[in-house]
């Protein structure tokens, strides 16, 4: 199959989900045999193996033309990775190509004070994207979360709407000997070791972990916690943990390159997920971390908590809760037998259903049921 893959406002090059998402998604159905254009920013290179990169025009009006022109003649069907289906929806409209719209949040809470502006405008926007949402011919949502919001939101028939969750990539995220990670990073060999990849952003809850730390180093006096990711709270991250006075145990990673991700993994004891509110998402964090066989504590938004519960992988405790992430770690810490069995069960898990591949697989069913019809 010929797939025009629309992800225009995603970066490659950056380290973040929504460039890590479409590069192994582009990437797995390249595997499985399927030709990709991909239009989005950090190309044309070879960042994705065995997909051709497009860098996108600078307006919406010359994307369209250059995706029309990418399509014309060579796509069976065109996928698009946003919240509004608005490049999609006018190929296809010249060209009669059927289009698959991808959403990975609901768009209220991806704006910084959790919700849009009002008004006239913001009104006819919405009726707009409503009436491209319901053209498209079939809707991916990753998580039942965001499946449930899309239904109500734009009056959508159930089965129109998909949900394929994120994945991990299985051979770099994989288990790793913790000593050999740790000298790698330069860190002491005894002591625990706890993990956090992300944004450094309010939502994701990384000051209520601080916070915990604070609470667990009461009683585990040699604990580190490894902050990986760069972001808009950073400054205030980096006072939040010099007013609780636990500089000692905070190191700030910043960003580092993805490929580098599993070690910092693999030297912790916990790898923790700690949203600040019950957001609608599908985390690519909590499916890597299991991918390493590490043990998870993870707010219970959405489908992590069922996620943890039915693999086994770890705890879910409530969003926004810094004692309980204390307590999550605090027992992880000492029930190392039990935290071991966990992190063998979550990867297990993520090699069976998880994996990038299957979820290609999945995607991959979809658009050949659109094409068909």
């Amino acid at each position: 199959m010929n797939i025009l893959f629309l992800a225009p406002d995603v970066n490659l090059r950056r380290e973040r989900g929504d460039a890590v998402h479409v590069r192994e998604l582009c990437a797995q159905l390249a595997t499985l045999g399927h030709a990709i254009v991909l239009l989005a920013e950090g190309g044309p290179d070879d960042t994705v193996h065995g997909v051709r990169q497009v860098m996108p025009s600078n307006t919406t009006l010359l994307q369209i033309a250059q995706a029309r022109k990418l399509a014309r003649g060579w796509a069976d069907i065109i996928y698009e990775r946003r919240f509004s289906p608005k490049l999609s929806w006018a190929v296809s409209s010249l060209t009669g190509l059927p289009y698959i719209l991808e959403v990975n949040g609901v768009l209220e809470e991806e704006t910084p004070e959790g919700g849009l502006a009002g008004g006239f405008g913001e009104a006819v926007k919405a009726l707009i994207r409503g009436a491209m949402v319901r053209r498209a011919a079939r809707i991916v949502a990753v998580s039942r979360g965001v499946r449930a919001y899309l239904i109500t939101k734009y009056h959508l028939t159930p089965k129109h709407v998909i949900v394929v969750p994120n994945g991990a990539n299985t051979t770099l995220f994989s288990p790793k000997e913790k000593e050999s990670c740790r000298k790698e990073l330069g860190l002491a060999q005894n002591g625990a070791i706890i993990c956090y990849v992300g944004n450094m952003t309010s939502w994701q809850g990384v000051d209520d972990l601080l916070r915990a730390i604070a609470e667990v180093s009461q009683r585990i006096t040699q604990i580190v916690v490894l902050l990986v990711g760069d972001g808009p709270d950073l400054v205030r991250l980096r006072s939040l943990a010099s007013s609780l006075r636990i500089t000692q145990h905070v190191r700030f990673e910043g960003t580092v390159p993805y490929e580098r991700a599993p070690v910092f993994i693999g030297a912790s004891d916990v790898c923790v997920a700690p949203f600040k509110r019950a957001r609608k998402a599908s985390p690519i964090k909590v499916f890597e971390y299991l991918a390493c066989a590490r043990p998870v504590v993870a707010c219970d938004i959405d489908e992590v908590g069922d996620l943890l519960r039915n693999t086994g992988g770890g705890l879910a405790i409530p969003a926004g809760d810094e004692t309980a992430i204390a307590k999550a770690i605090v027992w992880l810490m000492e029930h190392p037998a039990q935290a071991s069995e966990m992190g063998i069960r979550g990867r297990r898990a993520i090699e069976a259903e998880k994996s990038w591949l299957a979820t290609a697989r999945k995607v991959e069913r979809i658009l050949e049921a659109a094409r068909a019809n």
